[in-house]
């Protein structure tokens, strides 16, 4: 593939995620999970990704972890897979930023605001996932009857990713929101490579 086909994917050559600049809004919306990503799956929202400052007015940046840690990635991104049927509602929210440093400093107040909104939160053990991993679960802030949540955050050199699920009684949450969060890692660290986003759930089932 050539130079001018890579241009919105960071460019040609085989940078490693940390030395990566920061990505653009084309290339984070190209990182979150979507149709493609996961066979199978209902999209609920189709990725959409913003300059933070467009971010934080169309109210795609949800700033949990406060106006001063909301101002610092480049770009925010979202998007949804639909619950029902025996899979959980999922949600992904993508934040880039500067450089992997800025990622790296922000990771912990994000992780405070972002993994304490389930209600009574414990941790879990996903295992290892991209540069730095965190995983809760607890019970819905929502306060459906029997709803439970899980809060995966990730980094990956410039970018940190939020992958959150909720479902009822009987639907499993763990292994589901492990095999998606590994997945929007791998997707990440494709597009900071300077490689089209292509990781998807059949690649670590």
């Amino acid at each position: 593939m050539s130079c001018a086909a890579l241009a919105l994917l960071a460019g040609c050559g085989d940078g490693s995620a940390d030395e990566a600049g920061p990505l653009s809004a084309r290339q984070a919306e190209a990182v979150l999970p979507d149709a493609k990503a996961a066979p199978g799956w209902k999209v609920a929202l189709e990725p959409v990704a913003y300059p933070q400052n467009k971010a934080r007015e169309l109210g795609v940046a949800r700033c949990h972890e406060g106006p001063e840690e909301c101002s610092k990635p480049q770009v925010t991104g979202v998007s949804a897979m639909a619950g029902g049927r025996g899979e959980p509602q999922l949600d992904f929210v993508l934040m880039a930023y500067e450089d992997a440093e800025a990622a790296q400093a922000s990771y912990e107040p994000v992780w405070k605001a972002w993994g304490g909104r389930s209600v009574e939160p414990r941790e879990l053990d996903l295992g290892t996932i991209g540069d730095e991993s965190d995983a809760v679960g607890g019970s819905s802030p929502s306060l459906r009857d029997g709803a439970r949540t899980v809060v995966v955050q990730v980094r990956v050199g410039s970018v940190i990713m939020l992958t959150m699920g909720e479902a009822g009684s009987g639907i499993e949450l763990p292994n589901t929101l492990e095999q998606f969060a590994t997945v929007f890692a791998e997707r990440a660290e494709q597009a900071q490579e300077g490689k089209t986003p292509s990781a998807t759930l059949d690649d670590v089932a």
